[in-house]
């Protein structure tokens, strides 16, 4: 089911509003790297942000994950879904609603700086060495 309207939207970002602090707070993260950016998406530009549920065990290792809210591109939404199924939650930072509901966590992908694109009907060095 797919909720689009307006009235889903705003009762999404309300739920987020309230449940994102409480899931951040006091947690101590053992594993979470940031999600690798390939050098096509990186080169694309793509930037967003995913926001993520996490179904945790009781060690604190995630048992499941699921998209909330996309970043709008594909390739970053199962890029975060990718790095998150790797993280590590310290034992005593597991909430009892992580063994059941999950936890949401956001993740951000932002370049530092901007891939040079190029002109229309130019081709890449790199493309050019492969002939």
């Amino acid at each position: 089911m797919k909720l689009t309207t307006p009235v889903a939207v705003i009762a999404i970002a309300v739920a987020l509003a309230l449940v994102l602090p409480f899931s951040m707070a006091e947690a101590r993260w053992l594993e979470k790297p940031q999600p690798d950016l390939p050098f096509g998406v990186f080169y694309q530009g793509l930037q967003g942000s995913v926001v993520l549920s996490l179904v945790l065990d009781k060690s604190g290792r995630v048992t499941g994950t699921r998209v909330l809210k996309s970043s709008g591109h594909p390739a970053l939404d199962e890029l975060a879904l990718a790095a998150a199924r790797n993280w590590r939650l310290s034992k005593d930072s597991v909430l009892p609603t992580d063994l059941t509901s999950g936890r949401v966590e956001l993740v951000t992908f932002r370049h530092e700086s901007t891939p040079k694109m190029l002109l229309p009907g130019a081709e890449p060095y790199w493309a050019q060495l492969a002939r």
